[in-house]
């Protein structure tokens, strides 16, 4: 089972709690005990990163990092068991979808599916504000068959491949991210719709078929290449007062953020 962050989630960044803690590790680093607190301090951070996706206030401040998996390559080390990442962005401002496969260790593994509309106010309650922006989290098992099927799967939709470098992914329009940690090594790729490689991603369709948060997804469909300009920066439209960026896959993860 997938470890459990603490209920409560105050926004930290991630590099904050590294450089927090440098001179505690150096304290510790004397005493003998670095490889526990760096152990711990990984967890940390992994819990800070999920925890600041899943506020709809913090979610902005963290979610290149979350895309270019930074607490998941802080934890990828040798004997890891395997962890595969993949969010589908299918319009920042209207559909988010992000999936987690983890090996069991035992032959098979779990999904982790978690979908995020743009919020409807009809949703409202008093208790809390933010409700309609909240992700919609699903867990299910993959028996050994599965997860084999998952692994050919991935194979088929190119992931092991090299990751098309220079591509830019704006957030108006609708493409993949996958980065993973296996046999101690991080690998990361990109699929941008629309594109012959973006149809080869035989993987969206295993992943929908089994995320059962019952929010509809969001199909690719034409935008319009006015929207679709590059935008290094995350900025505001004045009309819709959702984030318009565009992200650029580099050798081995986004670059340029």
């Amino acid at each position: 089972m997938a470890a459990k962050c603490a209920k409560r989630s105050p926004f930290v960044g991630v590099t904050l709690w590294r450089r927090a803690a440098a001179p505690l590790r150096e304290m510790v680093k004397a005493a003998g005990l670095a490889g526990a607190l760096g152990l711990a301090l990984t967890a940390l951070a992994a819990c800070t990163m999920e925890q600041a996706v899943r506020n709809p206030a913090t979610q902005r401040f963290v979610w290149y990092r979350y895309l270019d998996g930074e607490d998941l390559r802080a934890d990828c080390a040798a004997g890891s068991l395997p962890r595969y990442r993949f969010v589908y962005n299918a319009r920042y401002q209207e559909q988010l979808r992000r999936y987690e496969v983890v090996d069991d260790g035992g032959g098979g593994g779990y999904l982790i599916a978690q979908a995020q509309g743009s919020g409807n106010f009809l949703d409202v309650r008093l208790d809390d504000v933010l409700a309609p922006w909240r992700w919609k989290r699903v867990q299910v098992q993959l028996p050994p068959d599965d997860y084999r099927s998952f692994q050919e799967v991935l194979e088929r939709s190119g992931f092991h491949g090299p990751a098309p470098q220079g591509l830019h992914l704006p957030s108006a329009g609708f493409y993949w991210v996958a980065v993973a940690c296996r046999d101690g090594a991080v690998h990361f790729n990109a699929w941008r719709h629309p594109s012959a490689r973006y149809d080869r991603f035989a993987l969206a369709s295993y992943l929908f078929a089994r995320d059962l948060t019952e929010v509809p997804v969001n199909m690719p469909r034409p935008v319009d290449p006015a929207e679709l300009v590059f935008v290094r920066k995350p900025s505001r439209t004045s009309s819709t007062r959702t984030p318009v960026f565009s992200l650029t896959v580099g050798a081995n993860g986004l670059e340029g953020f």
